[in-house]
């Protein structure tokens, strides 16, 4: 049996440097949580922690008192941690809370209890109160301040003998221990090398808070993943670095954390893993790998809690971040909530969780706002070609989604009056939207994007995405009844042969795809005459697509990388969102050459080999993203940027997941 390190806590007291994580049994198994507790304690685990909210508190309790019935344990040798959830933040319901997770558990104290959350919820039996208009959750008007001072109170009655938080923010930690008698021992915040927390660590350690955390391992059978979600478990760094030690990829996250000085809490319900994650303590990272682990860290929070956020005045806003930032520190819902997330410092979002904020009503909007410019600005799209050609731009992206060809045929067609440009100087692009997939659809939509680019050929066109979407005036026609988009029974392979008679006729110079995973070009190129010139994909220090840039080479084909820079401007961003821009080690580097962190990021993709569309419609940045060949970054930096890979999608078109030819699932390695 595993002996586990004592954590030593603010109050005296001591907690277990690893236990149990109890969320969430598998969907009507919720029973294999007790039978994993059992199996727990009869290896060593002695720290179990569980909430009110996970519902199996019961299911807890009496595995608990079974192994101490067999004398397999004594309750004196447990830790069990429990949490008040949001909706029993009110002082009164604080105590009532605690005394039924007691009663559930068959324990007369805790040994820890958490304010689960900052923010809190209208009180009532709902556990998630939804407002039925606007599908949101409804807030409560209580401070945290005010549920701590309860907290206090059953702390004082030797109904719990530690308090703590959880998911709580600098700032509100600082708010906290301004009123406070007794200082939080913890701060439970999920934790891995996506999201290190370093600053947060520092903050809670200068104050004695000690860190415990959860989802060490990246939370991976989280009910809301999606198809191309961030996988620390199986990033292929981690892996390495296990086979080093002769370890698990989990044992080397779980050693990370512990190194780092938390208290952390893996969930399993499998026998042998809750072993394997306990044996931790027979090794030690050296201190060059738990420094290159620290590089992996992209800000990558798995758990968001993405719908408390979600307010009528959030749905409205495409803005930057800051802008949202603004309006919560002028006294927006977002502060009234305490939202732990919204603050600049803050660690933010993968793409894991676009899937769950992308309002569905986005892919039915006006189509301009996909791409050309901001809603109701489309004309910016053809100043900002107009100056990109007076920079010495010469390549243009286009799309028929966007819905702004004919604008940028305009803004061509003056620079070539000008004697600014000749056609034959300018690389012009355009792409096959899914809904015209159909043979006999695919010569009439090139044509149209020539006669709206005023235009006798283009000079590349590309299949938009592999997967076809049903005829239609919609873009992304989708089915009433499950939200998802209605795909047409055309095989792009039907498609792509549409595509080489259009170059036989001389209407494109060449014939390239966009977002096509590696089955799906193999396949193609099975029953092809022509090879696709380019692959245009998402690429990015936190996405560089290593194994797919390595497979379109070998082929012949070369990638074009969008989203250069995180696409730090689109429409569906939230506040929290990715924002590769802000990256310090991104700063850290641009600092060095003397650039900008765009120049750098652009740069990185060009070294990479890639051909790069950057968008911008601001001409001082338009200008600076064209400058990025005065200067290369060494071998040294390049290997380190490409560390910062974490499977950060930005992109991933999460409402056409369930089409037969979506390029982003699982079951495609790349």
């Amino acid at each position: 049996m595993v002996k586990v390190p004592l954590i030593k806590l603010n109050n005296g007291l001591s907690m277990p440097a690893l236990g149990l994580g109890t969320w969430q049994g598998p969907p009507g198994k919720e029973a294999e949580v007790g039978q994993a507790v059992k199996d727990a304690i009869d290896v060593g685990y002695r720290h179990f922690d569980c909430a009110h909210v996970y519902g199996n508190e019961k299911i807890i309790g009496e595995a608990i008192q079974d192994k101490i019935k067999e004398g397999a344990v004594k309750r004196e040798e447990l830790f069990i941690v429990s949490k008040v959830w949001n909706t029993f933040h009110r002082p009164d319901l604080v105590e009532p809370a605690l005394q039924e997770t007691l009663k559930n558990l068959k324990l007369e104290y805790l040994d820890l209890y958490l304010v689960h959350w900052p923010h809190a919820f209208k009180e009532g039996s709902n556990l998630h109160p939804i407002d039925s208009k606007t599908g949101l959750f409804i807030p409560s008007d209580v401070d945290y301040i005010d549920t701590w001072k309860a907290m206090e109170k059953v702390n004082k009655k030797g109904l719990t003998k530690s308090i703590g938080i959880s998911n709580f923010n600098s700032k509100q930690i600082e708010r906290l221990l301004k009123s406070a008698e007794i200082v939080p021992v913890t701060n439970q915040i999920e934790c891995h090398p996506y999201l290190n927390q370093a600053k947060l660590r520092k903050f809670c350690s200068d104050r004695g808070i000690t860190v415990t955390s959860y989802s060490p391992l990246g939370s991976p059978s989280r009910p809301w993943q999606k198809p191309g979600d961030p996988d620390v478990i199986n990033d292929p760094k981690i892996r390495q670095i296990g086979n080093k030690y002769g370890k698990s990829p989990a044992q080397i996250l779980l050693r990370y954390n512990v190194q780092l000085g938390n208290s952390v809490i893996p969930k399993s319900s499998n026998k042998e893993r809750l072993l394997q994650n306990l044996s931790v303590f027979d090794f030690e990272l050296n201190a060059d790998d738990m420094k290159y682990i620290d590089t992996f860290d992209c800000n990558g929070r798995i758990c968001p809690q993405a719908e408390d956020f979600l307010t009528p005045s959030y749905l409205d806003m495409n803005e930057h971040m800051s802008h949202i930032i603004d309006i919560a520190n002028a006294g927006s819902v977002f502060a009234r909530q305490y939202l732990p997330y919204h603050l600049p410092s803050a660690p933010i979002l993968l793409t894991s969780q676009l899937s769950r904020i992308f309002p569905s009503s986005w892919l039915k909007r006006k189509p301009a706002s996909f791409g050309g410019g901001p809603p109701g600005r489309e004309d910016e799209a053809g100043q900002a070609v107009k100056d990109a050609i007076d920079a010495g731009y010469r390549h243009f992206d286009c799309a028929h989604l966007y819905s702004n060809e004919k604008i940028i045929g305009d803004a061509i067609q003056s620079k070539i009056k000008e004697g600014v440009v000749k056609r034959k100087d300018l690389f012009i692009v355009s792409k096959l939207w899914n809904t015209l997939h159909r043979p006999t659809l695919v010569e009439p939509a090139l044509k149209e994007t020539l006669k709206n680019l005023q235009l006798d050929y283009v000079d590349l066109y590309l299949m938009h995405w592999p997967q076809g979407f049903k005829e239609g005036p919609e873009f992304v026609p989708t089915d009433p009844k499950t939200g998802l988009c209605i795909p047409s029974d055309v095989d792009y392979v039907d498609t792509w042969k549409a595509m080489e008679e259009l170059l036989k006729k001389g209407l494109t110079r060449s014939l390239g795809v966009s977002n096509f995973n590696s089955k799906q070009i193999e396949r193609l190129l099975k029953s092809t005459t022509i090879v696709p010139v380019t692959n245009q994909v998402e690429c990015h220090p936190y996405l560089n697509q290593a194994k797919l840039r390595a497979f379109c080479l070998e082929r012949g084909i070369v990638l074009t990388s969008y989203c250069p820079l995180g696409s730090p401007e689109r429409p569906w961003q939230k506040p929290g969102d990715l924002y590769i821009l802000n990256d310090p080690k991104i700063k850290e580097i641009a600092n060095k050459y003397g650039k900008s962190s765009a120049q750098i990021m652009i740069k990185y993709n060009l070294q990479l080999g890639n051909i790069v569309i950057p968008k911008s419609s601001n001409k001082t940045r338009i200008t600076e993203n064209i400058n990025v060949f005065d200067f290369e970054l060494s071998a040294d930096d390049m290997k380190y940027i490409d560390t910062f890979d974490c499977n950060g999608r930005i992109c991933p078109y999460a409402e056409c997941v369930e089409h037969p030819y979506y390029p982003f699932k699982p079951d495609v390695e790349f």
